[in-house]
């Protein structure tokens, strides 16, 4: 697994199924582990829009463990905004 530092921005299409797992990491317990590569792949979207801080295998590694350590504070208040603009 690698250490790197979050990028401040992201601008992947991939961003809102990324969100989808942030809501859902947001009500698991972490640390937490997770090993689908589809998983791992959208944690890579979100660590690089500095949303959550991450252990992940560096890409083409045989490794298929991601470790999400914690959401940033960028996190949470990306999740707080999604929720204030939630219809309904």
């Amino acid at each position: 697994m690698e250490w790197t530092q979050q990028s401040p921005h992201c601008t992947t299409k991939e961003m809102p199924m990324s969100m989808e797992l942030l809501r859902e990491l947001a009500d698991r317990p972490l640390p937490c582990t997770l090993t689908s590569e589809h998983d791992i792949d959208r944690l890579r979207v979100l660590r690089a829009a500095g949303l959550i801080v991450a252990l992940l295998p560096k890409p083409g590694s045989e490794s298929q463990l991601g470790r999400v350590l914690t959401l940033t504070s960028a996190g949470r208040q990306a999740l707080s905004r999604e929720s204030e603009n939630a219809p309904g």
